[in-house]
């Protein structure tokens, strides 16, 4: 019985990808992930936990800190401290009142909290601890903190989150195409024509 050759089917295997291109794909997608590290780790390292400790006495430290890094902190005398306020701003959704606890000094103002807050009560204990640290001579030393990380690093986490997938999905090419390479330096050579 003659073989039959229908349309469309063809006796060749399928292509197969070459090492080159494999090698050029997983090199791409390496280089992908560069951006998304750099953005998830700045992300993750937004200094949004505030620290205030003062001896007594003074002076007094204000720091801000990251999940990865911490800035120098800023020295206060006793008497640079002017004392503490809220700010108030209406916030853009709902129109309700947002609150931030500030540090009133000679330098000029400096938030003890790196985002806004929604309860006024929650803004304005930090404010009164600070009045109170001034206003009384021979105060013991205190020190408090306002950690908003978890929330500023959300973002750092899902940019991070995806520069490890996509780094793995390159050195997954990668490898196959060092697979590929040395399966092709095993074929034999095509006779010349």
């Amino acid at each position: 019985m003659p073989r039959v050759k229908r349309k469309g089917v063809s006796d060749t295997p399928p292509p197969v990808t070459p090492s080159r291109s494999l090698f050029l794909a997983g090199a791409g997608i390496l280089l992908l992930s560069i951006p998304f590290f750099v953005f998830g780790l700045g992300f993750l390292d937004t200094k949004a936990r505030v620290e205030f400790q003062c001896e007594s006495g003074g002076p007094c430290d204000l720091t801000r800190v990251g999940w990865l890094t911490r800035e120098s902190p800023l020295t206060f005398s006793l008497e640079e401290l002017r004392g503490g306020r809220v700010d108030r701003r209406r916030s853009s959704r709902e129109g309700e009142s947002i609150y931030r606890p500030m540090l009133v000094t000679t330098r000029g103002d400096f938030p003890l909290s790196a985002h806004w807050m929604e309860n006024e009560r929650q803004a304005q204990a930090p404010v009164i601890s600070v009045e109170r640290f001034i206003r009384t001579p021979f105060a013991p030393g205190f020190s408090m903190w306002h950690d908003d990380r978890p929330r500023a690093s959300r973002v750092g986490a899902l940019f991070t989150g995806t520069a490890v997938l996509v780094l793995l999905f390159g050195v997954r090419l990668t490898w196959r195409a060092v697979r590929r390479r040395g399966e092709e330096r095993t074929l034999p050579a095509p006779p010349v024509a």
